[in-house]
């Protein structure tokens, strides 16, 4: 069971983790206003990686304010998107300073946790006899950096830039690697804080969707970070991933609101 305790240590971890991605990637922008409310950026032309972030329950209003005004300046440079993310349900006055920055599309998030004092899930058995899931550190980053963009369809130089060798050598941090026959099918990072372990860039090629590859590196990290003594598990899960993550053991407990 997951308690309010465990959901807002997991916040916490979850922008301590984005915050140290920040603060690896060269150039970036780590600027923390008060615990729990962050202004970041990684340089990526993603906003989910840019911009004024606030993990507290009740979001502060005025500060998130102060906060865009500078993020708009100082992402600004950087030419990329951001965003104002707030971990409550849409709100109208964070909806206003977020138009007046130019952000008016709204998504919602899921937040979801997972003891890791229970038995781990198992897998179907389906999966080749030849997977393997390979643990990656700095000197892998080009490595790691191709396979993030074959499974997300992205531009390599996005993901040369969060897959880089200061991210991989960041305390706590781990990339995942999995490869069926000799061909990586998966994804993965794990950024430890505490008793948590956040779960990120779980991804796998086109072709080899739906074949069970991304509950597999999932689960490895899972069963890895329990042995180095993580209590709580926590990802931001796509439409595509919820039920896998969901077989997995996860619960959804909150939902996060993105404005871009």
């Amino acid at each position: 069971m997951q308690t309010p305790d465990m959901v807002d240590e997991a916040a916490h971890a979850w922008l301590e983790g984005v915050a140290a991605i920040a603060g690896a990637v060269p150039g970036g922008l780590r600027a923390q206003a008060q615990p729990g409310l962050a202004l970041l950026a990684t340089g990526a032309p993603l906003a989910s990686v840019n911009g004024v972030f606030d993990v507290r329950s009740a979001p502060r209003r005025e500060l998130v304010g102060d906060l865009a005004a500078r993020a708009a300046e100082e992402i600004g440079r950087f030419g990329v998107p951001w965003c104002i993310q707030v971990r409550t349900g849409p709100d109208t006055e964070i909806a206003e300073i977020a138009a007046a920055h130019g952000l008016a599309k709204v998504t919602r998030t899921p937040l979801m946790v997972r003891g890791l004092d229970g038995p781990g899930a198992t897998l179907d058995g389906s999966l080749p006899a030849a997977f393997v899931v390979r643990q990656l550190g700095p000197g892998d980053s080009a490595e790691f950096a191709a396979a993030l963009a074959a499974g997300f369809e992205a531009p390599a130089q996005v993901m040369n830039r969060l897959g880089s060798a200061e991210i991989l050598a960041l305390p706590g941090a781990t990339g995942y690697l999995a490869e069926a026959d000799g061909a990586v099918v998966a994804t993965g990072l794990a950024l430890r804080a505490g008793g948590c372990v956040g779960i990120f860039n779980i991804s796998v090629p086109p072709e080899r969707r739906r074949q069970g590859y991304g509950a597999a590196v999932t689960s490895a990290i899972l069963a890895a970070a329990r042995e180095r003594g993580a209590r709580l598990a926590f990802l931001h899960s796509s439409a595509m991933g919820r039920s896998v993550y969901e077989y997995l053991g996860f619960r959804t407990v909150e939902e996060w609101t993105r404005y871009t």
